[in-house]
């Protein structure tokens, strides 16, 4: 597939990107297609050409929630960079780009003491893709402080409210829209605050987070946490923190974190899920829901999964 004939000029295209550079596991394939957009227009351009062509597209900020296949993706990544940010103290409404950082944020707004969104902190990916999983952290999520999305579907643009995206655990109807929207930007519902007193609320919050939670490769917490209990207990209740398969590892810190070696890959990765998910359910009769999203080209094993 070649990246320079069919975009235009503008969008800086690049073939075969190794995607472990991208994501926050380090691991996975090259996307056929990978460009960079730092602006709204940028954005919709690289939209509306794939869509044009009919070439395959993927929207990624960080790539914190994803696993992607060692055989790489199909088509066009766009690696979404638009930051843009306007506070509007006296509407108590901030307007963020959705390729800002959800920890950033947080950390502006408590510069210009506006509360409401300290539990961002916590969320390490994008505004975009902290919308379409319903993120949330210490006790708060995405779903208490979103007033309004403006989302992108087959190149037709609206501003949808908050009740429309049917928020529940870590999901939104995003996940099954086959128009396959994206967000470009969001407004989240603020209030005045003493800048000083949230100053000292995100540096409670993150080092707590420092405390609980690994660093290293890894997607955050990989299973959703089932009804009435954490993931993190059943997995290392079934005896499987810092239980090891070959290029990834449990965290021993936190048992919901699984991680990868470096050099390890992303099916060593997808391996590691599926024997904790499966041990997990002989232990307890619970089946664990990841929370981390397959991309790229994954084979029929990666469906024991979800099973």
């Amino acid at each position: 597939m070649s990246a320079d004939a069919r975009f235009p000029s503008t969008l800086r295209v690049r073939a075969h990107e190794p995607m472990k550079r991208h994501t926050s596991f380090g691991v996975g394939g090259p996307a056929d297609l990978w460009v960079e957009v730092r602006s709204l227009p940028a954005l919709r351009l690289a939209l509306e050409t794939a869509n044009r062509l009919g070439i395959p597209r993927t929207v990624m900020g960080h790539g914190t929630n994803t696993l992607v296949a060692d055989a790489g993706i199909d088509g066009l990544v766009i690696y979404n960079r638009y930051q843009d940010f306007n506070a509007h103290p006296a509407n108590d409404f901030v307007r963020v780009a959705s390729g800002h950082s959800m920890a950033r944020l947080a950390g502006r707004c408590a510069r210009l003491g506006l509360g409401g969104l300290s539990f961002a902190i916590g969320v390490p990916g994008t505004v975009g893709g902290a919308i379409y999983g319903n993120a949330g952290a210490f006790g708060s999520d995405v779903a208490a402080v979103l007033t309004s999305a403006r989302v992108w579907r087959c190149g037709h643009e609206s501003e949808v409210p908050a009740s429309d995206f049917d928020f529940g655990y870590r999901q939104s109807n995003l996940h099954d829209d086959d128009k396959e929207p994206v967000v470009l930007a969001a407004s989240f519902r603020v209030q005045p605050a003493d800048p000083a007193v949230l100053r000292r609320e995100l540096l409670a919050l993150a080092r707590r987070r420092r405390a609980t939670q690994p660093l290293g490769q890894n997607a955050g917490s990989f299973f959703m946490n089932p009804d009435g209990d954490y993931a993190g207990r059943l997995i290392e209740a079934a005896g499987l923190k810092g239980h090891e398969l070959g290029g990834a590892f449990v965290s021993p810190i936190h048992a919901n974190f699984l991680s990868a070696r470096p050099g390890g890959t992303a099916t060593d990765v997808l391996d590691l899920a599926i024997a904790v998910r499966e041990r997990v359910a002989r232990a307890s009769g619970v089946r664990l829901t990841p929370e981390v999203r397959l991309l790229g080209r994954w084979n029929s094993h990666a469906r024991a999964l979800f099973k």
